[in-house]
């Protein structure tokens, strides 16, 4: 049995540094993992940007000229930022030919932390619990789940919860190994 290996890529610009730890946004995306592909090793990228960056791609990918809370880019699940209307498929990655000690990589994630903050505000929630929100959202899109219609939102939503009360869980009761911000 090989064992499983995740690595998360996170990348938060200085002005926001103050505000998130890169160890709440790895265990918000750890849990997630762990809840939907227990059993594959992957790496991810995540990335904190600003509302004209995010507004910039939001734009250029999507054809939407405002910023937005959260962007998925998925390397397993095609989606309409790829010009391509979104085809479900299992969650299961296909492992192709990689160079040695190489994970597949299952995408990449923008969040932009002033629409979080907004978000944190507008429903009376912490900035910490908004991040973990978007961190989970994120992933859940990159693998493949949409909520364009009420089923797939409903599976969507039932897991997004079941992450998010784990990691608040956690955060809220950190213990030795799971410091907060």
């Amino acid at each position: 049995m090989t064992q499983l290996k995740r690595n998360i890529e996170i990348y938060i610009p200085r002005i926001y540094r103050s505000q998130v730890s890169t160890r709440n946004i790895e265990q918000a995306a750890l849990l997630v993992l762990d809840i939907v592909i227990p059993d594959i090793s992957c790496q991810l990228s995540i990335s904190l940007c600003s509302s004209g960056a995010i507004r910039k791609v939001n734009l250029e990918y999507r054809g939407e000229d405002k910023a937005t809370d959260v962007l998925s880019f998925s390397s397993e699940f095609p989606g309409e930022w790829q010009g391509m209307e979104l085809q479900k498929e299992n969650t299961k990655i296909e492992q192709f030919l990689l160079p040695p000690n190489q994970l597949p990589t299952i995408g990449e994630i923008l969040i932009c932390f002033p629409e979080a903050k907004r978000g944190a505000k507008k429903s009376g929630s912490t900035i910490l619990k908004e991040i973990a929100l978007l961190v989970i959202h994120g992933i859940l899109h990159v693998l493949g789940y949409d909520h364009g219609n009420t089923s797939d939102k409903a599976h969507m939503w039932k897991i997004q919860k079941r992450a998010l009360s784990e990691f608040m869980e956690i955060s809220d009761n950190p213990g030795p190994n799971h410091p907060t911000i």
